[in-house]
């Protein structure tokens, strides 16, 4: 019910919906009569001198997203790109579970996918209410079988909490290219729909096979950096032979040594590629791989520009779900608080809430069955990143308005001095899940999901060979450091991704591939996997490839290549212009 007496009432929001929906018969009560009609498609019917104003939602899902647009833009000033939502069914729902973006290309791999998320489905019925693409407009899909309150949740979740952070987190910003994504998709379904017409069935699902394989080492770190064309990179690859040829370093034959009379300025000269250090190892593949055939390397540009896309995401998961879920949360209680929906609706939307934010504990309650007496048996859980961003940020709103002395100790700059919806701006754009738990997670919110840091050989003790393990931090200031600071790093990206860079690439002999594997905690790849890319890279070059692990003093401590015992007189550790020989 409409109260112009409300606190709210006079604030512009307020004035723009009620100028809005004073436009509709229903007005004010239009959500709450949509909730006991139980129908997201409940028809508006707009007052008779209105109705040819071709600005106005003739639907009750465009008008819902009109009024959340409002309070989202208006109220919480949040700023968001385009946004398009599609009601879809259970089958269409799966179908995106499998695809990352719609309208790509058919391969094995979706279909296997697919056959496993119809199962979960079979055993459960449960899907997500919704998932968003990151283009322009961003595309949130919606299922069919959401009730009016979910249908509104989900919009202020996806179309304005998710998508705040694509448009102004600092990480898609540099990586991700929402305007042209789908366009960049459909030219790779294209692509591969072309090869598979004019080429073997085979041959183009195993260049989809090694495209998907370079998955992580298919991304660079500077996505805006300049793209040359094959033509531009002949043309610097040539000069880059005339400048080696005009004043080349003098060394003897198959050594390290250089000659007395070398210049100083080429003694250690590292003779490596001048692409050494390139990320976007697919990339280089395609861009320098002139022997291979042009639709090759196409599929893999294309491919790799996706990957680019998406990389973002694996950093602000943690973010993303939080601040989205935030939103929603604050658009929904000003919905309730201002007589847009009622307590039913109220009701509904929290329970919803509170499970989407739920944090499964890690101990458990068992019968011991020889005493017959209940016992907590530790079985440990994943962190909720949903229950654990959105406690972040509703901690930030509180500390910014009424904040304990605490708060004041563990965060001087802003306890009870910012403004919650100015702050929480900034921090979208500016953090990645690691930065937002290292700054903003206070020792409340570990506290109230009992954090504690155990150290130990978990897989002996779960496997019975050990019976204990250590707890070396807790509820106190020392130990709330020591959480913060493994938990951030916990959320490292860097540390969860192989770093695989380009070390050499000897174009002019045998076209052999270098690459490097910078070890983090002396953490080594996982053998049979490495094996399997590399000879996946050879297949597709026809050409030798080395994969070389090496720890924090610069020692080799693992080495990969296919063929198989390719070129160990080779070591990274030494600078050197010696040629490659097949063992």
């Amino acid at each position: 019910m409409l109260d112009l007496n409300h606190p709210e009432a006079k604030k512009e929001y307020f004035q723009e919906l009620v100028e809005l929906l004073d436009k509709y018969e229903d007005g004010w009560n239009v959500f709450i009569n949509a909730d006991k009609a139980k129908d997201f498609d409940y028809p508006v019917t707009l007052k008779k001198e209105y109705e040819n104003d071709p600005y106005l939602p003739k639907r009750w899902l465009t008008l819902a997203d009109k009024v959340i647009s409002i309070i989202a833009h208006k109220k919480y000033e949040l700023s968001t790109g385009p946004n398009r939502i599609e009601i879809v069914r259970a089958d269409q729902m799966l179908d995106a579970y499998v695809r990352p973006i719609p309208d790509g290309p058919a391969h094995w791999s979706y279909g296997k996918q697919r056959v496993i998320e119809d199962k979960k489905y079979d055993a459960n019925a449960h899907l997500a209410y919704e998932i968003i693409i990151n283009s322009n407009p961003a595309i949130a899909y919606c299922m069919d079988t959401n009730s009016p309150v979910m249908q509104m949740l989900v919009f202020a979740h996806a179309s304005y909490g998710h998508n705040t952070v694509y448009k102004n987190n600092y990480l898609f910003k540099d990586s991700a290219d929402p305007d042209n994504i789908l366009i960049t998709n459909k030219r790779l379904r294209e692509a591969v729909e072309d090869a598979d017409e004019k080429y073997s069935v085979e041959e183009v699902e195993q260049l989809l096979d090694f495209c998907n394989s370079m998955r992580f080492i298919d991304t660079t770190d500077q996505p805006r950096r300049k793209k040359y064309s094959d033509s531009q990179l002949l043309a610097k690859a040539k000069k880059a032979r005339e400048d080696a040829f005009l004043n080349p370093p003098r060394k003897k034959i198959l050594t390290d040594e250089y000659t007395e009379s070398a210049s100083k300025k080429t003694v250690g000269l590292d003779l490596s590629h001048p692409a050494s250090g390139e990320r976007n190892i697919l990339r280089f593949i395609a861009d320098h791989g002139h022997h291979i055939p042009e639709w090759k390397r196409e599929i893999m540009r294309l491919s790799a520009d996706i990957s680019q896309h998406f990389k973002p995401g694996m950093a602000t998961k943690l973010l993303h779900e939080g601040f989205a879920s935030m939103t929603h949360y604050q658009i929904m209680e000003t919905m309730f608080d201002i007589g847009l929906m009622n307590a039913k609706m109220h009701g509904e939307f929290r329970q919803s809430h509170s499970g989407v934010v739920y944090q499964p504990p890690g101990w458990v309650p068992v019968q011991n069955p020889y005493t017959g007496e209940e016992e907590e048996k530790f079985i440990g859980s994943q962190i909720n990143v949903y229950a654990l961003g959105f406690a972040i940020f509703e901690d930030v709103k509180r500390i910014c308005e009424n904040p304990d002395e605490e708060d004041k100790k563990w965060f001087p700059t802003f306890a009870g001095k910012n403004n919650w919806v100015e702050l929480s701006k900034h921090i979208i754009e500016t953090c990645n899940d690691e930065t937002l738990v290292e700054q903003y997670m206070s020792p409340k919110v570990m506290r109230k999901f009992k954090y504690f840091l155990l150290e130990g050989d978990f897989e002996e003790t779960f496997d019975g060979e050990n019976s204990w393990l250590e707890v070396t931090a807790v509820h106190d200031e020392d130990g709330f450091r020591r959480v913060r600071a493994q938990l951030a790093a916990d959320y490292r990206i860097a540390d969860k991704i192989p770093k695989v860079s380009l070390r050499d690439f000897q174009e002019e002999t045998d076209r052999c591939l270098v690459l490097q594997h910078d070890m983090i905690d002396r953490q080594p790849l996982d053998a049979k996997s490495a094996r399997q890319v590399l000879e996946l890279i050879h297949a597709q070059t026809q050409h030798p490839v080395i994969l070389e692990s090496v720890d924090e003093n610069g020692e080799v401590a693992a080495r990969f290549s296919s063929p198989e015992n390719y070129g160990e007189e080779y070591s990274l550790n030494r600078r050197t212009a010696m040629h490659y020989t097949a063992q």
